[in-house]
């Protein structure tokens, strides 16, 4: 329709179906909620049969995120990303000159982002790596695994636990043997079948205001997200 304006398009190239399903189920009712803009996901992990995981090396993130960029135009459209900080490649920019600090993982995540955002160069991206994974989120509120799990209560103390061992929940993290996802699986075993499903659900009964107060660096990501300058860059 003449003088219609065309609605905002969020591009995020997602680890997994995990991530794609939190960034269609509830950022984008957060971001658009008057329905004035679009979250369109993608997902960058490598395949193994019907199923995408983790990050390869970054060469194919890279070429498929600039294929993405180059073939799509409009002052409406920006691209972000939601990939793990967890499992990067050597190869990916910025982690060969940088060094994590279990104890303050925040410079050292900066870091990397910000190598990736000019290695990308395009002004319409705006890069993001999640600390450490989607599953740190959850950890927001431990209690919502019983709306979703039964006969939890012993897993629930346990995430109780290890919420106070940290400074933030962003912090939980310092092996593959302690990951976010590991830990929960090694409680609740049959939340592995159920990423997408029950993993999504509890972050949407937890709800964005609480997980941005207990995720500084989502926090920081979501915040410039809702701020964009929309418009020719």
């Amino acid at each position: 329709m003449k003088g219609s304006v065309s609605p905002k398009r969020l591009s995020i190239f997602c680890e997994g179906p995990t991530e794609q399903q939190f960034c269609s189920q509830v950022l984008q009712s957060h971001l658009f909620p008057k329905g004035e803009g679009i979250i369109h996901t993608l997902a960058t992990g490598k395949m193994n049969f019907r199923h995408v995981h983790g990050i390869s090396n970054y060469l194919p993130l890279k070429r498929f995120i600039c294929n993405r960029l180059k073939g799509q135009s409009g002052g409406e459209l920006r691209f972000t990303t939601m990939i793990d900080l967890y499992g990067l490649r050597i190869d990916f920019p910025g982690k060969k000159n940088s060094k994590r600090n279990p104890n303050n993982p925040t410079p050292y995540v900066l870091a990397l982002e910000d190598a990736f955002g000019k290695d990308i160069n395009d002004s319409r991206f705006i890069p993001y790596l999640q600390l450490h994974e989607f599953e740190t989120m959850l950890f927001a509120d431990v209690d919502l695994f019983a709306e979703e799990f039964e006969k939890c209560d012993k897993a629930i103390n346990s995430h109780k636990k290890v919420v106070t061992q940290f400074p933030t929940i962003e912090h939980i993290d310092d092996g593959p043997p302690t990951a976010p996802s590991k830990r929960i699986c090694r409680e609740i075993p049959t939340y592995q079948g159920r990423k997408t499903t029950a993993g999504v659900q509890i972050a949407k009964l937890i709800g964005v205001k609480k997980i941005r107060a207990a995720c500084p660096h989502f926090d920081q990501w979501l915040t410039r997200l809702e701020t964009l300058e929309w418009g020719d860059v």
